[in-house]
Formats: C-alpha cells, sequence, structure tokens
C-alpha cells in the first residue's frame, strides 16, 4: 500500500499535467489586434475599371530589420494590420498569432508567443508521467511476482489493469516522447513548427538564433509579456471598408482565411 507522501507525489504528478494543459488552453497565444481599418498608406483606386467600383492597392510586403537583418512582413487582409515579424494568420482561430507555432487540436488552441512555455512544460510532463506510470506498473508486477505470484502470468492476470496501463504508457510515450523531442530540438535552434515545416528546404539564415542557452532562456525563463487585448472591455461595432476591397483576395481567405 501506498505511503501518504507517495499518494501525494502521485496526486501532484498528474495534476501538474492537468493544469499544464489548462493553462496552455486557457491563456491568449499572443493574438494581434485587429484594425477597424486599413492603415494609411493602404488607399482605393477607383479609377482602375470601369465595372469594378473599388480595387483595394497596397504594399503587401515590406521589411523590417531584426537582429540587423532584413525580414519581410506581410500584409493581412482579414486582420487590416502588418503582422509582425514571425506573426502568422491561423485559419481555424481566424486570428493573427504573434510567434506562430501551430494550431493543436488536442489543445484547442493555438500555440504561440504567450503559451509555448506552457505547452512546451506539459508535453515534457506528459512524457515524464508516462515513463512514471510505466515504471511504477512493471514494479508492482515484479512486486507480486515476488510474493504471491511467482510467474509473469499469474502476476498480470492478478492485475490485468497493470499490463493495459503499461501497454498505454508505452503506445503514448512514442507520440508525446518525440513530440517533446521535436520540440526541444525547435527551442534549441529557436524555431517554430511553422517555420521549420515552410523553410527547411530554403536554406535560409535564422536570423533568431542566439544560441541554444540564450534560446532556452527567451522560451521558458523570459517575462511573458501582457495580453494586447482588454477582454473585459465593451465591444464596438466593427467598421469594414467597402465590399470591393476584398476583391484582391485568394480564393484560399474568402473560404475561411490562410492555412497557417
Amino acid at each position: 500500500m501506498a505511503q501518504p507522501q507517495q499518494r501525494v507525489y502521485q496526486a501532484w504528478k498528474g495534476d501538474n499535467v492537468l493544469l499544464l494543459l489548462l493553462t496552455t488552453a486557457a491563456r491568449d497565444p499572443g493574438i494581434v489586434p485587429r484594425a477597424s481599418h486599413p492603415p494609411e498608406d493602404i488607399h482605393y483606386d477607383n479609377l482602375s475599371l470601369t465595372d469594378t467600383p473599388g480595387i483595394l492597392q497596397f504594399p503587401c510586403v515590406k521589411e523590417v530589420i531584426v537582429n540587423g537583418m532584413p525580414v519581410k512582413v506581410k500584409y493581412c487582409e482579414t486582420c487590416m494590420v502588418f503582422r509582425p515579424p514571425r506573426c502568422s494568420h491561423c485559419s481555424i482561430c481566424n486570428n493573427c498569432v504573434e510567434r506562430f507555432d501551430h494550431h493543436c487540436p488536442w489543445v484547442g488552441q493555438c500555440i504561440g508567443k504567450r503559451n509555448c512555455r506552457y505547452f512546451f512544460l506539459f508535453v515534457v510532463s506528459s512524457s515524464l508521467l508516462c515513463i512514471y506510470l510505466f515504471v511504477i506498473s512493471a514494479l508492482y508486477i515484479k512486486f507480486l511476482m515476488d510474493g504471491d505470484y511467482p510467474t509473469v502470468w499469474k502476476a498480470l492476470k492478478h492485475s490485468p489493469a497493470s499490463l493495459a496501463l503499461m501497454i498505454y504508457c508505452f503506445i503514448s510515450l512514442w507520440f508525446v516522447g518525440g513530440l517533446t523531442g521535436f520540440h526541444t530540438y525547435l527551442i534549441s535552434t529557436n524555431q517554430t513548427t511553422y517555420e521549420n515545416f515552410r523553410y527547411r528546404s530554403d536554406g535560409r539564415l535564422n536570423v533568431y538564433d542566439q544560441g541554444c542557452l540564450s534560446n532556452f532562456q527567451e522560451v521558458v525563463c523570459a517575462k511573458i509579456e501582457p495580453s494586447k487585448h482588454k477582454f473585459r472591455a465593451h465591444i464596438q461595432e466593427e467598421v469594414r471598408g467597402p465590399l470591393a476591397n476584398r476583391a484582391g483576395e485568394t480564393e484560399e481567405e474568402q473560404v475561411g482565411g490562410p492555412r497557417a
């Protein structure tokens, strides 16, 4: 029978994973507030075609300097803002998210600048929990074999739940363990999942890589910026431009926004 301190540790181990899961899902990932109208350097050309009342004309890309290197940022027609560096528009959440990593269907939330730390700690804790449960179940089978059940078959027959738990943890560890290793690599090189899948074949220089230690400090230890949204503020009616300003959108945006 487990001692009281062992039961407290086991409960803390599971609660720790659930707490990190809830924190990841409930925290604002870094949503960029939408603008009520396009920037001033965007104008409407009403002289282009007689059957087209207005076409939105704008520089869709501009350059900013990051760590002494030029980086191109794009204009988001849905949010009507120039996205900050490393920001992308999630077609599922329909929001621009700073340092966009990916949209996690298991968490039901985008992983971005303000919750990537908790997501990483969540997958690490899940991996450790799988290892812990697997080892504890194996030790319990060994304990039964040292007692009244001398063979593995008799011990497993007495405690089939231990076998089921070992199989479940072994399979789960392949997924969450692989995810932990992948995100450890991403953090050590200061990449996001989105950047890794989109740009890994380009051979471009990663201007955000500051070294393994500094990269981990940035993600795990740096102070998290406050949310740019005032969730307690009253909602104001959204002001949109003429419908013609949507003529330049791609088909992908018209059916639900660009895919991240």
